[in-house]
C-alpha cells in the first residue's frame, strides 16, 4: 500500500527525490544490524569478574542503546546500566565498574577527555566505536574495542541509525564481563520477527495525521526512555520538525493541564503496551475523551510482538518510518543533519572544543 500525497504524488515518488542516503534501506535492516553483531568474530576478548556496575559514557545516538537495554532486559540485569553524558565521569573509578566509552565517529570530545583522564593502565575499559580517535586510543592502550561496521550501511550513515548493532553489541558485552546473563535467544529470534514486519504502510499514515502538528509521543513509564524519547528524537532528526515526550501514568498529572490551554495544533502519539497496568490505559483513554478538541488530537498505536524485546524494537522502528515519511512529505533528505554539524564546528571555532556522536 502507498500512499498518494497531495494528489497524484506517491512516498515512493517523494523517497526517490528526497531520500539520497537511502535511509529506507537502513530502517529495514534493522534485524540484518542484530544478525551481525551476534555473529561478528571480531567481538573482543573481555575477561572479567566481579564487576557490579556498568557506566556508558558517551552522548546523542551512541547512548541511546543503553535506555533500550534497560527497559528490554530489565528483567536480567542485577541493576541498570549507567550513563554518563558529559566531560567529567560522576565519581571515581572503582575496579567492580566497568567503563564503556562509546561514540560512533569515534570524536566525540565528551567521550575522548574522560578516556584521556583515566591511568593508561586502567583495564577495567570497553570501548565502542565505529573508528576515529577512540579507535586508535583503544587499540594503542589495549582496550577491548568493539567496532561498528558503518561500511555496511550506505554512505552517511548515523549514530541514531545504529541501535540494532550497539544494543546487541552491550548485551554480548554484558554477558562476557559477568555483569549480567542475556536471553540471546530472544536476540535471534527478534532479528527474524523485525525482517518479517513490514510498517511502512502504518508509518506514511501516521505521518500524514502529524502533518501540520506537533506530535507528543507518550508510552507506559517504563518505555519512556527507552521509545517515548528515541520516537521524539528521531522526529526531531529525521523528520527535522519540533517533537515532544512524556509517560503515563505522570503526563495525567501535570501535562494534562497544559494541554488543556493549548493554542497549538498537537497531536499525541500513545504506544499501548497490552502487558501495561490496565490503569496507564485508563489514563490515556481520560484523557483523550476530556481534551480532545480543535487544538488536540490523540492516536495510539498497539505494540507488536511476544515479548518486551520484540515490543519495543517493533515500536522503534515504526517510530523510524514515521519520521522518515514526515520527512519526506516535508521535503527534505532524512539522514543529514546539517544543523549540528555546522554547531560542532562553530564550537569547535570557538574555544577549539568539538562535540559529537
Amino acid at each position: 500500500m502507498t500512499h498518494e500525497v497531495g494528489g497524484t504524488r506517491s512516498f515512493h515518488e517523494l523517497a526517490e527525490r528526497w531520500d539520497l542516503s537511502d535511509m529506507a534501506r537502513v530502517i529495514a535492516g534493522m534485524g540484518g544490524q542484530i544478525d551481525f553483531a551476534l555473529e561478528d568474530a571480531q567481538f573482543p576478548d573481555i575477561v572479567r569478574s566481579g564487576i557490579e556496575e556498568i557506566l556508558v559514557v558517551g552522548m546523542g545516538g551512541s547512548v541511546l542503546p543503553v535506555d533500550i537495554i534497560n527497559d528490554t532486559l530489565a528483567d536480567w540485569l542485577p541493576r541498570s546500566l549507567q550513563v554518563s553524558r558529559h566531560y567529567h565521569l560522576p565519581r571515581a573509578e572503582t575496579q567492580r565498574r566497568l567503563l564503556v566509552f562509546s561514540s560512533f565517529s569515534g570524536n566525540t570530545q565528551e567521550v575522548i577527555e574522560p578516556l584521556l583522564s583515566m591511568p593508561a593502565e586502567a583495564r577495567n575499559i570497553a570501548v565502542i566505536t565505529a573508528g576515529g580517535q577512540l579507535a586508535s586510543i583503544g587499540e594503542e592502550r589495549g582496550y577491548p574495542t568493539i567496532i561498528i561496521p558503518a561500511a555496511r550501511e550506505p554512505n552517511g550513515f548515523q549514530p541514531r541509525c545504529a541501535s540494532g548493532y550497539i544494543v546487541t553489541y552491550l548485551a554480548r558485552l554484558l554477558t562476557a564481563s559477568g555483569f549480567a546473563t542475556v536471553p540471546f535467544k530472544q536476540f535471534q529470534v527478534l532479528s527474524s520477527f523485525l525482517g518479517g514486519l513490514d510498517l511502512r504502510a502504518e508509518g506514511e499514515a501516521l505521518a500524514l495525521a502529524l502533518e501540520g502538528r506537533i506530535p507528543i509521543f507518550y508510552s507506559d513509564e517504563r518505555h519512556a526512555l527507552s521509545l517515548a524519547r528515541i520516537a521524539k528524537i528521531k522526529y526531531n532528526e529525521n523528520a527535522k520538525r519540533p517533537a515532544f515526550f512524556n509517560a503515563l501514568p505522570e503526563a495525567s498529572h501535570n501535562e494534562m493541564i497544559g494541554l488543556s490551554g493549548a493554542d497549538e495544533q498537537l497531536v499525541v502519539v500513545y504506544f499501548r503496551d497490552p502487558e501495561s497496568h490496565p490503569r496507564v490505559h485508563q489514563c490515556f483513554d481520560i484523557m483523550r475523551r476530556v481534551l480532545a478538541g480543535p487544538h488536540v488530537s490523540f492516536l495510539e498505536w498497539e505494540m507488536l510482538g511476544a515479548n518486551r524485546l520484540e515490543r519495543v524494537f517493533a515500536t522503534l522502528m515504526l517510530a523510524d518510518w514515521v519520521s522518515y515519511f514526515s520527512a519526506l512529505l516535508r521535503g527534505v533528505d532524512p539522514t543529514p543533519v546539517a544543523l549540528v554539524e555546522e554547531f560542532k564546528r562553530l564550537l569547535t571555532q570557538s574555544d577549539d572544543v568539538g562535540i559529537g556522536e
